[in-house]
């Protein structure tokens, strides 16, 4: 099965917080995990932010960043360019920022599942009716009775 995830997500597999068994899981879960290339910057912003509130020590932002594009994380990164023009859109129709966007327009792209911690994000989407299937982190096990 292949799951997009977002940095909401991928955090998670660094760093101590609530739903990080459920982050983990697709790890270990035989998943392809793919995402747009801005996952990357997404994961960086995040891990900084958790080092100036203190969450982190400053010295583990860097590993976060370097390691997120290694095995087992991410299998694959889809350029976002290629999904510039559909992740616009979205953001038009769903009235939510363009980098959420990206990971539902990559989702679509791919065929893929898309795995999200912002259950609201994944409602707006159902809501308007964007044809893919969004799961909240919480609910990651319905992945596995799909």
């Amino acid at each position: 099965m292949i799951v997009v995830v977002d940095p909401g997500v991928a955090i998670k597999w660094f760093v101590e917080e609530p739903l990080r068994p459920q982050a983990r899981s697709l790890l270990v879960n035989r998943r392809e995990l793919i995402a747009p290339d801005i996952l990357i910057a997404g994961v960086a912003d995040l891990a900084w932010k958790k080092a100036a509130r203190r969450e982190i020590a400053a010295e583990q932002a860097a590993p976060i960043v370097r390691n997120i594009a290694l095995p087992p994380f991410i299998s694959a990164f889809v350029e976002s360019s290629r999904l510039r023009n559909r992740a616009l859109a979205l953001a038009l129709q769903c009235g939510r920022p363009v980098h959420d966007c990206f990971y539902a327009a990559c989702a679509e792209a791919v065929s893929a599942v898309l795995v999200s911690s912002d259950e609201v994000f994944l409602q707006v989407l159902r809501i308007e009716g964007v044809a893919i299937r969004g799961v909240p982190l919480a609910r990651v096990h319905e992945l596995d009775a799909a």
